[in-house]
């Protein structure tokens, strides 16, 4: 059986001034992401609010603890490297 996991992770960021710094911020963070996890990352919401990021990221396995561990580890990684706060975090993961 295969799952797949999505998580919705909403973050502040108070001290960014310009969606410019905003976008720097965003594309390191995928990018570290990325290169951690064996996962799928995207912004996709309050893409024009330079003081919100919402992210969400995107995982499959054959175990459903993977999962849970990956997504917890990942929001976990990006409170500890990035100067941001959490506000909400949403995990659905269904079967197939």
């Amino acid at each position: 059986m295969a799952y797949v996991g999505i998580a919705r992770l909403s973050f502040r960021a108070g001290y960014v001034r310009s969606l410019k710094e905003k976008r720097s911020i965003v594309n390191s963070l995928k990018a570290k992401v990325k290169n951690k996890f064996n996962v799928s990352i995207s912004e996709t919401e309050d893409l024009d609010q330079h003081k919100s990021i919402v992210i969400s990221v995107a995982c499959v396995s054959s175990d459903r603890d993977i999962i849970e561990g990956t997504m917890r580890k990942v929001a976990d990684f990006i409170l500890n490297s990035f100067d941001v706060e959490l506000i909400q975090e949403e995990t659905y993961i269904d079967n197939y």
